[in-house]
């Protein structure tokens, strides 16, 4: 420093300070970017007895002032309780700002025949592939969060097709449905009150349709008499690349294993509708039907089980010493 110059006194303070590496100060990382909505992947269809991929990326967010876990998830394009279930410690409604939390754009892909519209039920995801897609394939992949029906009116299990769609529908409320609304309306126009949102695409299983919402913030949350409901942007996306034919699936898989560079990868979910009397056992039931015993460890799946955070975990055994480099 050139003699003469006056370096003021608290800028001379912070430098020692920062030099001397001690004192209460500390700089803050920079916070991560904004949180990217990942619709978009590219997923190798699995060729059979092979497990599928992980698809997407992990991010991480800093809550801002006034932000709900909501708020981060609807901009994420995520449902409320796969944000919540990667952040079990986070308040959802308050969480303290400047607070990072995890953004779970990852998933390992569900078991299912790979083609069209599949729905894993608990992890509340809607997957679409190609209609033509093969085994061993590159294809584009589109994934949305989706709300789900309610315990007392699951959504389904199985395969269907889709049977025709419908922008601005009318809702015609079946009547046991009716019997339980407040303000019973038989016929509810299109329009901002109507549950179905802007689109409808019937399905090939009884009444059960995917549509939209006039309530954004009932996606990833159980909220509907079985169908599958998606943020009003995402349904406006899905709506025109659907069509009459178009098979699907819908699957119950709160436990999916996965392979990635080697390693094997569990991602596991709550049983939302209690079907599996023993989470842990199932676990172990699926890593013995994919022939996995040898590759994973113990004490790993059942820590994932025991989490049930919603996102893939490595839980591959560690090689044995002797074997080590």
């Amino acid at each position: 420093m050139s003699a003469g110059v006056r370096v003021p006194a608290t800028l001379a303070v912070v430098t020692a300070v920062a030099i001397a590496g001690c004192g209460p100060w500390r700089a803050r990382p920079p916070a991560p970017p904004a949180p990217q909505k990942i619709t978009t992947v590219w997923a190798r269809v699995p060729r059979a007895g092979e497990l599928p991929g992980l698809v997407g990326r992990m991010q991480r967010h800093r809550v801002a002032t006034r932000e709900t876990l909501l708020d981060v998830a609807r901009d994420a394009d995520l449902g409320f309780r796969e944000l919540r279930d990667a952040n079990p410690s986070i308040d959802e409604w308050v969480p303290a700002p400047a607070t990072d939390v995890v953004v779970p754009t990852r998933w390992i892909l569900p078991r299912s025949r790979y083609r069209g519209l599949v729905v894993n039920v608990p992890e509340m995801r809607l997957y679409m592939f190609p209609v033509d897609a093969k085994a061993g394939e590159e294809v584009p992949l589109l994934t949305w969060p989706v709300g789900i029906g309610v315990e007392e009116a699951p959504s389904p299990e199985g395969a269907f097709t889709v049977r025709s769609k419908d922008a601005n529908p009318t809702w015609i409320v079946p009547a046991d449905i009716l019997k339980t609304m407040d303000k019973q309306e038989r016929v509810v126009p299109p329009g901002p009150e109507n549950p179905l949102g802007a689109y409808r695409i019937r399905l090939s299983k009884g009444l059960y349709s995917i549509h939209g919402t006039n309530d954004p913030w009932s996606i990833g949350r159980l909220t509907t008499h079985g169908c599958i409901r998606l943020y009003p942007e995402d349904i406006a996306r899905l709506f025109p690349l659907v069509r009459p034919g178009m098979p699907g699936e819908l699957v119950y898989q709160p436990v999916k294993l996965g392979e990635e560079d080697g390693r094997v990868y569990a991602e596991v979910h709550a049983d939302v509708y209690r079907r599996i009397p023993d989470l842990e056992r199932h676990a172990f039931a699926e890593v013995r039907k994919a022939q996995l015993t040898a590759r994973v460890d113990p004490e790993l799946l059942r820590a994932a089980v025991r989490a049930r955070t919603g996102v893939p975990v490595d839980v591959t055994r560690a090689a044995p010493a002797a074997h080590r480099r």
